[in-house]
């Protein structure tokens, strides 16, 4: 299968840094690069699992359809009184379907340091701010 990611912002690049199993869906972690006001695309999106389906080697893959259950961007500005972090990289759904995500920004010179771990809500609940 192909996934569709979304065009990175100028000098940017996009990719996935999770993927996790709940119900029917797949859900990923989408995100750029990009940290503070440059950061356009930290994402949880889904794909539903009917259309995970292999295709024999040498055909054309299928595209699944993604849906985007929760922008992390407004979130994450919420969470650090508007920084934006670069890495989401981990993701974990209980359950009942509560989502936790966590960063990871490495603890290096280029980085801030700091690790974030977040409650963001149930994954059919559509509101986009933080649950304290």
């Amino acid at each position: 299968m192909l996934y569709p990611l979304d065009k990175p912002a100028d000098g940017a690049w996009n990719g996935l840094s999770e993927m996790t199993v709940h119900g029917d869906h797949a859900y990923f972690i989408e995100r750029d690069n990009q940290i503070g006001d440059k950061a356009k695309l930290k994402a949880v999106t889904r794909v539903p699992l009917s259309e995970l389906k292999p295709a024999p080697l040498g055909d054309k893959l299928p595209v699944v359809s993604k849906e985007t259950v929760r922008d992390l961007v407004p979130i994450l500005a919420e969470a650090t009184h508007g920084y934006v972090v670069d890495k989401v990289e981990g993701l974990a759904i209980d359950a009942q379907g509560e989502m936790t995500i966590v960063t990871d920004n490495d603890g290096v010179d280029e980085s801030s340091g700091e690790t974030l771990f977040l409650k963001i809500g149930n994954v059919n609940d559509k509101a986009a701010s933080l649950k304290k």
